[in-house]
This record gives C-alpha cells, structure tokens and sequence, in this order.
C-alpha cells in the first residue's frame, strides 16, 4: 500500500500571523494611545513658546540671542524631518524610538533647567528640536499598525482631540507652577510627563502592531498577490 504524506500548503501572504501569536497577546487597551497623545502634547508644550518668554523676561537675554537659538533649533529641526521620518518607517522599535526620544527630551528640559545661558540652551534647544520630529510619524505609524483603515479616521479624530486637551491641560499647569513656585521649575515637569508618556507607550505591546500595516504595506503586498503571474 502506498504511503501518503499530508500537502504542504506555502501560503504566499506575507500578511498572516504565525499560530503563536494569540488574541491575547495582540490585545491592547485603546486608552494607551489616548494617553499617549494627551501626554506628548504635554511635554511638547511645556517646551515651545515658553522658553522665548523664559530667556527674554527671567534671564534677560537679548532678541537677538533668542532669534539666533530659535533659528538654529528650527533649521536643525527642518533637515532631520526627513531622515528620521525614514528611520521610523524602517524600525520595528517604533515604541524603542519614542521612549528614545522622550529621554533625550528630558536631558534637553534639565539642562536648561540646570543652566540657562547661551551654549548649554543652544546646544539643548537643537537636540530638542531634532527629537521634536519623532513624535507626529512616530504616534502616526502606531496607529497605523494598530487600527485598520476603515478605523482610521476616526482614530485620528480622536487623536487629534487629546492632543489639544494636552495643550489646553500644560497651559493651565505651567501657569499654576510658575505662579505657586517658579517659571525656571515649569521645565521640571517635562521629565514627569516624559516618564508617564513612556509608560503609556511601553503598555501597548509590541505584537499588537501590525508592521506591514504601520508601513503602508499591506496593501500593497495585497495587490501584488492579485496581480496575475506571467507563465514562461
């Protein structure tokens, strides 16, 4: 009797899941991103427009020393939008980049905090502002890769929604906290809403990210699996 051995089937959808991967572990609580995006509102703003006022009023630096710091932070800024916009499309890290970035954020927030004169700001302002360009694709590819797409615009709303509540929210508590101690203690709260931020995102587990999704492959890997294959 001749033995028979069960097909293999080789499925060419790079898009399924291995069997390992369960529901479980694909699971994540939608106010993760919620937080997310209030928070990162939160340590953006306690670092924009509020240290021109800093400098000009509290330490008394001239609009010329303001101008030329602003400039090179915003030219800095410009020229690394595109490479990191890059790296976050390539990375798998993609929660990696943010908490990356959120640390590096922090270090920038201390030293003025440590040392508000011309270099030391300088030279943070520019790291800040590299870094700056992390957030917007970074929160954009997680959800992305999170949500599907007849969820997206929707998602993005709601994205939109917290990220103002977290500019209304650190207007009010920067305000509270120069009042009750001191403008200089306003760049104390970055590391604290860094921190909570990291937090929010290392709650979101990694395997709940679809990386062809974040990337915009899915469907083109669709389309190319429709597309009718020429015989030789």
């Amino acid at each position: 009797m001749k033995k028979t051995w069960p097909k293999i089937v080789w499925s060419t959808n790079l898009l399924e899941l291995p069997d390992f991967v369960t529901s479980k572990d694909k699971r994540f609580n939608p106010f993760s991103l919620d937080a997310i995006n209030f928070l990162l509102a939160d340590v953006r703003g306690a670092l924009g427009p509020y240290l021109n006022v800093f400098l000009v009023t509290q330490r008394h630096w001239s609009q010329t020393e303001v101008g030329l710091v602003t400039t090179l932070g915003g030219l800095l800024g410009l020229a690394a939008q595109t490479p990191i916009g890059g790296m976050i499309d390539a990375t798998r890290a993609k929660r990696g980049v943010i908490v990356l970035a959120l640390a590096v954020l922090t270090i920038g927030a201390v030293t003025i905090f440590a040392s508000p004169t011309f270099w030391p700001v300088t030279f943070a302002n520019g790291l800040m502002a590299i870094v700056g360009d992390v957030f917007g694709p970074a929160v954009a590819a997680l959800t992305l890769g999170l949500y599907a797409r007849n969820q997206l615009a929707r998602r993005m709303g709601r994205n939109a929604a917290y990220d103002h509540a977290g500019n209304v929210a650190i207007a009010v508590l920067a305000g509270a906290v120069g009042f009750a101690f001191s403008q200089r203690a306003v760049f104390l709260l970055v590391p604290v809403f860094a921190l909570l931020a990291a937090i929010a995102v290392l709650s979101i587990p990694a395997k709940a990210i679809n990386l062809n999704r974040a990337r915009d492959l899915e469907r083109k890997l669709s389309n190319e699996h429709r597309l009718p294959r020429r015989r030789l």
